[in-house]
């Protein structure tokens, strides 16, 4: 099993709170998925990884496509809530929001580059993927640093198409390579980024 999957806990005792059980049987399905694919994954493989009856992961999960869903919520999350927090947080410049995105976005594709082809791009696999949310949250950013003097991006949302695309092949190429700040620099002088106190001071 991959490094980054964790290993199905097997259940102590008859009974497990909620949240754990869930997280069993989705950890399951992520480590199925990673071995076998969309095609090969079933309920009973998925029941019998996560050391539960099949009845339990009907009690959480209708069905394979649901589970998928889940996996694919997980995946989103990964890659948006922690930039999305960064916006309310009123301490930080839009570089600094900026950076703190680039650093999930890289995170995702490193850490976790092969589960996510198999949970969106593979055959038989559906569902949107985060990156036309991720894009959006990027215009968002650019936009407002460009309002703020922080940036120079007349045209956020071409920017934004260009970055969210141009991050992943460094990650494919240099896996295992932490390339975060490398990549948060090339960001930064695509929008030709400064903070908000040089911009004061001009």
């Amino acid at each position: 099993m991959p490094a980054h999957i964790p290993a199905p806990t097997q259940p102590v005792g008859r009974f497990q709170p909620p949240d754990v059980r869930r997280r069993q049987i989705l950890d399951a399905v992520a480590a199925l998925l990673l071995e076998d694919g969309y095609e090969a994954l079933t309920v009973s493989k998925v029941a019998a990884r996560a050391g539960v009856a099949k009845g339990t992961v009907y009690l959480y999960f209708d069905s394979k496509q649901e589970l998928l869903a889940a996996l694919q919520a997980q995946m989103w999350e990964r890659m948006l809530e922690h930039p999305a927090s960064l916006l309310g947080l009123p301490d930080l410049n839009w570089t600094d929001r900026l950076d703190g995105l680039v650093a999930a976005w890289v995170a995702a594709e490193q850490d976790h580059h092969e589960l996510y082809h198999r949970l969106f791009h593979e055959r038989g696999a559906s569902g949107e993927e985060p990156l036309t949310a991720a894009r959006d949250l990027l215009v968002t950013i650019l936009a407002a640093g460009h309002e703020a003097g922080e940036f120079d991006v007349p045209d956020p949302e071409l920017t934004a198409d260009f970055l969210t695309h141009a991050y992943a092949g460094p990650c494919h190429h240099h896996a295992g390579t932490d390339l975060t700040p490398a990549i948060q620099a090339l960001f930064r002088r695509v929008v030709a980024a400064r903070t908000s106190t040089e911009h004061q001071q001009e």
